[in-house]
């Protein structure tokens, strides 16, 4: 299918050789989404207007702005590669903000994947801030908001991948939305190449081979994406790993402290208490528990110290962060399996 946007507000369909006009109104889906479209017939002032209004029936909701609107130009030529959507585009300088109400109207869930091959895009999504530039390539996800920032005009290919098509075979899309990935990872570099070359032959494939060629690229792409989600889950395994082991020194180094807890461990690791009881408990620690177990096992070791034969059994627990000699006794038994002062005396006569 062609679409054509008219200076006097008709829309120009063709399709299978078919012509038939109809009339131009700010909603479009009553209309088969386009494969093709161009405003080069409509006058360059009244362009991002007639762009706005269409460019949300192409792919998903978003609120579309335009700083120079007297410059604007945007074409996009694409087709069907089976529930692959694949295509060429050049869109003006704007930027697009996909929010939280346009999510909550719009079905399509489908994932965007965009090469530049000239131009450069900034796209904001969890977290994220990232310059993709020509030869790079990115993907995000509607179903969580998201921004871009078209720098110039940008020519692009375009990829919109049906959802399960990519989670069935990835984890965590998330962790790679609006991520840069460059031409050093064999895979990447081999998806770009492969989406260069079909750009070129999108209008000759019949219905099967379309379809296969949809496969393909859906194939490659996420092996990039699971290349590089490989790496951040791992990264994330190794950081979260060493933050573990350095919220465990910390406890560890304060155990005289009676006042520490887990709001104390938290502010000093400049970690949210929340993110931080998971990280513990991701480890294998409770925090009480282990805290408990350390003062006992610094206390039962103090107990069998010839040097501490001074110091009574409450002022050893004191040391140690217990504040109440009752509940330290209590504490003790139930762990060592004899009283603070049998456990010292039964270790003085050996």
């Amino acid at each position: 299918m062609t679409i054509k946007v008219l200076m006097d507000g008709l829309i120009i369909l063709k399709h299978h050789g078919r012509r038939q006009s109809v009339k131009w109104h700010s909603s479009l889906r009553e209309i088969a989404m386009p494969s093709v479209y161009s405003l080069d017939s409509v006058p360059v002032k009244e362009r991002f207007a007639r762009y706005r209004d269409l460019v949300e029936t192409y792919y998903v909701p978003v609120s579309v702005e335009c700083h120079r609107p007297e410059r604007f130009n945007a074409w996009i030529n694409g087709t069907n590669l089976g529930a692959v959507t694949a295509g060429t585009s050049l869109l003006g300088e704007q930027d697009v903000d996909r929010r939280t109400e346009h999510i909550a109207r719009s079905e399509d869930d489908r994932v965007k994947l965009i090469v530049p091959l000239s131009g450069s895009i900034f796209v904001n999504q969890d977290s994220r801030n990232t310059l993709i530039r020509p030869g790079e390539f990115y993907v995000t996800d509607p179903t969580r908001p998201y921004q871009e920032s078209i720098v110039g005009d940008l020519t692009f290919l375009y990829f919109l991948f049906p959802r399960n098509l990519l989670t069935s075979k990835l984890s965590r899309i998330e962790n790679v939305t609006a991520t840069g990935f460059d031409r050093k990872r064999p895979y990447a570099r081999l998806a770009v190449d492969y989406a260069k070359s079909l750009s070129n032959v999108l209008d000759e494939f019949e219905p099967t081979s379309a379809s296969q060629a949809g496969a393909i690229a859906a194939d490659l792409f996420t092996m990039a994406l699971w290349e590089r989600l490989d790496e951040v889950q791992t990264h994330s395994t190794v950081h979260r790993s060493a933050q573990f082991r350095r919220a465990k020194a910390f406890i560890d180094q304060h155990l005289k402290d009676p006042n520490l807890n887990l709001e104390q461990v938290a502010v000093a690791m400049q970690l949210s208490t929340r993110y931080l009881h998971g990280l513990l408990s991701e480890g294998g620690l409770k925090y009480r528990r282990y805290v408990l177990e350390q003062r006992l096992a610094r206390c039962a070791k103090d107990l069998t110290v010839a040097g501490n034969l001074d110091s009574s059994i409450t002022e050893i627990a004191y040391r140690w962060g217990f504040f109440d000699s009752a509940h330290f006794s209590r504490s003790f038994k139930a762990f060592y399996g004899m009283s603070p002062r049998d456990y010292r005396a039964s270790n003085q006569s050996r």
